[in-house]
């Protein structure tokens, strides 16, 4: 079962192909060719594009339905930003193995990234390393 109660960074791009048919039916012929892109932030503000150029959600959702019934989608890139949930629990329990208390992950993430970390999933997964690397200096005093 999934959390759904903490949104995360994500962002979407697909090439998308629409077709129809002439009026006897028999050739489908390509009606239109779109980039289509959809992006959430962590507050759950999903943002919208067709084509590079802002658009709604429900336009963006409904080229996307009808490419799915009458036509071709394919997804390009995927970006998601943060830790995904295992990752950032696995970092957790190694921050409580190498000594950190819990109430202090965050300050620690903080510390070792130079910005403001209330969450892990506002951490890259590149810099999941350089936070316990971070911690176990910390540990040490050498940090």
């Amino acid at each position: 079962m999934r959390n759904h109660t903490k949104p995360r960074h994500i962002t979407r791009t697909w090439n998308v192909t629409l077709y129809g048919r002439y009026e006897s039916g028999t050739a489908p012929v390509i009606l239109g060719q779109h980039r289509v892109t959809l992006a959430a932030d962590g507050q759950g503000v999903i943002s919208a594009s067709v084509d590079g150029r802002d658009a709604t959600e429900a336009a963006a959702v409904a080229i996307l339905n009808r490419a799915k019934r009458d036509g071709q989608v394919q997804l390009v890139e995927e970006v998601r930003i943060g830790l995904p949930k295992p990752a950032a629990s696995r970092l957790h329990r190694d921050l409580a193995l190498a000594g950190i208390l819990a109430g202090n992950y965050d300050a620690v993430a903080s510390a070792a990234l130079g910005r403001v970390i209330s969450s892990f999933t506002q951490v890259q997964p590149h810099e999941a390393e350089q936070v316990r690397g971070y911690a176990a200096r910390l540990i040490r005093g050498a940090a």
